[in-house]
């Protein structure tokens, strides 16, 4: 793909590019087919992994080459497992390079005990040879400790060679010697003062803005009751968690009622008499409302058609159109930021019935925020620490930035602590190539609770903790979007301490008067590679995309999710429905860290605790008293409300 410079320019900000980085920029872009924003997106991978996420380096022509080098080792990689699945057709085995093809020979070769002996002694060389016997119990001590060996740069372990390695590894080596612990990376309203709340200060409980999901057994599938997803069954019932069993026409029916809801919001908020069908043909401009498609040729031999401007449909519901399609030109639009699955109001002209062009996308009416009535007992002062997983570096299972986190939060004394998952990643590097030697809820219980244990123990009683899943979680029965919290049964064989509380994931829940909404899934990550826009100003675009979920309601507005996500479970499309506007929105992400106020709302992505080689990043926020701010700035417009974000200050802060 040809891609000018004014691209380039326009995806990397303000950075200046000397021109020999633009031109490689321009080689790799040609070379793999990226556009200036995929390439963007590489090199914001490059400095998560290897510059620690530091946006201050520069993207220099050397820098560009080793992104140039992780781009080729990366399509090596594809184009190998390609060749390798290749011969799975029929009389293939299906199963690409992971199963050896049988032998077309019609004889057999038979074994005798001898031999079986000796390939099984050939499965362990050297020194490593030992009579066979059951490996001692390493429920604590049986970690790898240190998971590089010298022979063939591999952790050495079966269960013919129980040894574990004591030595640290060099990622722990590079991170005991780290500088910048405590350094503060990002911060909002820095300028306010310390937070100090006076001696016996009323504790601090996150209470639902709806009730809790009920974790239940799998319904069979003649209990469906699912319609419309919502969460009570037609006996009247709260409707437990289910998965792996979902009709498509729940799917349809909670497509429908949202663009519906949407619709009857935008007529009430812009006093229109009557929306318009935009597939029929308009010669005046009219005023439409319908989910946004990308539509373009389909799965290629690189995967799904990237979206873009020329691929753009809008869906109608069944009662404004039919549910039909029209393509949508947006040539003439000043400004736009548009994804897959996203509501709009779209105006403008269909002057033929094939094309629909829009002069301009209307916003969208707000969720209003809780009035001063609808909070209990008004907004007291408070301070939070939010965490995200993983919580161990990726040649390890020792958690140090996990207990380097609680030192942090112990030094804080928070009224209250969200730890958001997951706690065991199942893509952690040695978890995923079976390099362990004991089950999840084992390294859980030998790594984790004791933490946990020692910051319940630290902090007042009056402070809450607070733990959320994971769909990447492996001590967790549900791998679908959302879950349910952490029950208690399993908590307590996790050895969770019994002062340390669940969350569902999303969860909607009011702190003091506060309103957080939490949604622990990289929405953020998924968002930038579907999101086509354009934009007459330069903008921070990670806040855009977190804003997004504000502006839709939703706490995952993306349709379809990318094949790499879990499964979002339509049947509880209630549970990602926003209850109330959020004063505060927490949207963890591999992405750079940030923490932004728009429009009376805070936006917070606190980074992950780890960055895979090296310590990631959480946050510190501070409710502070009405008397913190000027006069007239903690109640805007009519007493009735109040907007906590102007009460809010926080700061994100490397571990």
């Amino acid at each position: 793909m040809v891609v000018n410079t004014i691209d380039l320019l326009k995806e990397f900000g303000s950075t200046k590019l000397e021109s020999d980085a633009l031109a490689e920029g321009q080689s790799i872009c040609q070379t793999f087919d990226l556009s200036a924003n995929d390439l963007f997106i590489r090199w914001q991978s490059y400095l998560i992994n290897q510059c620690g996420g530091d946006v201050r380096v520069q993207p220099t022509r050397e820098r560009l080459l080793e992104v140039r080098a992780a781009i080729q080792q990366e399509h090596e990689r594809k184009m190998h497992q390609r060749r390798n699945g290749a011969g799975a057709g029929i009389g293939g085995n299906g199963f690409g390079s992971q199963v050896t093809k049988l032998s077309r020979n019609k004889e057999r070769a038979h074994y005798d005990k001898k031999s079986v002996e000796g390939l099984l002694q050939g499965m362990v060389s050297g020194s490593q040879r030992e009579p066979m016997r059951t490996p001692q119990s390493t429920k604590i001590v049986g970690l790898l400790q240190g998971s590089v060996s010298a022979v063939h740069g591999r952790a050495m372990f079966s269960p013919m060679s129980p040894s574990v390695f004591a030595e640290p590894s060099p990622s722990a080596l590079r991170y005991s010697k780290r500088t910048n612990t405590g350094r503060t990376e990002d911060s909002l309203r820095s300028e306010m003062p310390p937070l100090k709340l006076p001696e016996g200060a009323s504790p601090v409980v996150a209470s639902d803005l709806y009730v809790q999901m009920a974790e239940a057994e799998v319904l069979s599938s003649d209990e469906s009751g699912d319609e419309a997803g919502d969460d009570k069954s037609k006996a009247g019932r709260p409707r437990p968690m289910r998965y792996m069993f979902e009709k498509m026409s729940t799917r349809t029916e909670i497509i429908n009622k949202r663009i519906e809801r949407t619709a009857i919001d935008t007529k009430a908020e812009y006093k229109i008499e009557a929306l318009a069908n935009p597939t029929y043909a308009h010669q005046e401009t009219v005023t439409a409302v319908g989910r946004i498609l990308n539509i373009g040729a389909g799965e290629g031999d690189s995967g799904p058609t990237p979206i873009s401007s020329e691929t753009l449909f809008l869906e109608t519901s069944r009662r404004l159109g039919n549910g039909r399609r029209v393509s949508l030109d947006v040539r003439s639009t000043p400004s736009y930021s548009l994804f897959p699955g996203q509501v709009v109001a779209v105006e403008g002209k269909n002057l033929k019935g094939s094309e629909f062009s829009v002069s301009q996308f209307r916003q969208l009416p707000r969720l209003p925020h809780l009035s001063i009535g609808e909070r209990e007992h008004g907004i007291e002062p408070f301070g939070a620490v939010i965490a995200a997983g993983p919580y161990t570096l990726s040649d390890n299972l020792d958690y140090e930035p996990l207990a380097d986190l609680v030192n942090h939060a112990i030094a804080a004394a928070p009224g209250i602590v969200f730890l958001l998952g997951p706690f065991v990643s199942e893509n952690h590097p040695m978890i995923r190539d079976g390099q362990i030697d004991m089950l999840p809820e084992e390294l859980f219980s030998a790594k984790i609770s004791p933490q946990l244990q020692r910051l319940r123990e630290a902090l007042p009683a009056s402070s809450s903790i607070y733990l959320v899943p994971s769909t990447d979680e492996m001590c967790y029965p549900y791998v679908s979007y959302p879950q349910p919290a952490f029950s208690r049964d399993l908590m307590n064989q996790l050895g969770v301490p019994a002062g340390v509380g669940a969350l569902s994931n999303p969860a909607q829940v009011s702190v003091n008067g506060v309103v957080f909404a939490v949604a622990n899934i990289d929405i953020l990550f998924h968002l930038v590679k579907e999101e086509v826009s354009r934009l007459p100003a330069p903008s921070d675009r990670l806040p855009r995309l977190a804003w997004h979920l504000v502006e839709q309601r939703h706490l995952y507005p993306l349709s379809p999710p990318p094949l790499e996500c879990a499964g979002i479970l339509a049947s509880h499309d209630s549970k990602l429905r926003m209850q109330a506007m959020p004063d505060i929105l927490i949207t963890p992400s591999q992405l750079k860290h940030f923490v932004r106020a728009h429009e009376n709302v805070v936006l917070l992505n606190p980074g992950h605790s780890s960055m895979r080689m090296s310590g990631g990043t959480f946050a510190k926020i501070s409710v502070h008293p009405q008397s913190a701010v000027e006069a007239g700035k903690s109640l805007i417009g009519d007493s009735a409300k109040a907007f906590p974000a102007d009460l809010t200050s926080a700061e994100i802060v490397r571990i």
